[in-house]
């Protein structure tokens, strides 16, 4: 879902640089390779997934029964904290950032992802608001490319590959998602061009970890 969020005020920054801050020193369990966090782990605990370059901290957990993250990036980048709420793991139905909220509200479940191996390709009509007011209708789509893996650490999953494009008004997206279901997450994104599938740039991590209660 792409944003055009304000410039950060300086209160924002501060606000980040703390956050980061508390993300990165917070207690973590190692990350051996027996001790790679699972589903089992994300629902009691949550997951932190850290990049060192530049550096970026992302923690899911489940609050009220949602998958729901929390993002920062080096409060020197000048980017304001995202939260993220998952209607499935591949699927983002919030984010909040900057004081403003951007909902994508799915006419169909997308639980339906689940068995995206067995369908091969799900689509739906889907609506985007934001701060509450609905501003455009498109549709979203994920088409299932096979499998493959992620390290990250210590640790190996073994992921669906996931594109999930979006076409709504002059929007075009295209993203590759890299699910595991042993963790239930996705663990890493590429972003494709759109008319090409040429990669564009990706988001990968260098370590993930079983929160601490």
């Amino acid at each position: 879902m792409p944003l055009r969020p304000r410039f950060p005020s300086v209160r924002a920054l501060t606000g980040a640089a703390l956050l980061f801050a508390g993300m990165i020193a917070a207690p973590l369990t190692p990350a051996r390779a027996a001790d790679c966090p699972d589903t089992k782990a994300l629902h009691a605990a949550g997951v932190t997934l850290t990049r060192n370059t530049p550096k970026m901290a992302q923690a899911y957990r489940y609050e009220n029964g949602t998958l729901t993250s929390y993002r920062v990036d080096d409060p020197e980048l000048g980017r304001p904290p995202k939260r993220e709420r998952y209607d499935h793991p591949l699927a983002v139905s919030l984010q909040e950032m900057d004081g403003r909220s951007f909902a994508l509200i799915y006419d169909d479940d997308p639980a339906r992802l689940d068995q995206l191996p067995q369908l091969g390709n799900w689509r739906t009509p889907v609506s985007l608001k934001v701060d509450g007011e609905t501003k455009d209708r498109g549709t979203i789509s994920y088409a299932y490319r096979g499998t493959g893996s992620v390290q990250i650490g210590a640790c190996r999953y073994d992921v669906w590959q996931v594109v999930e494009r979006i076409v709504m008004g002059k929007l075009r997206t295209a993203f590759l998602k890299e699910f595991s279901p042993k963790a239930g997450l996705v663990l890493r994104v590429t972003k494709l061009d759109p008319e090409t599938g040429k990669a564009q740039s990706q988001v990968a991590f260098d370590r993930i970890e079983t929160r601490q209660k």
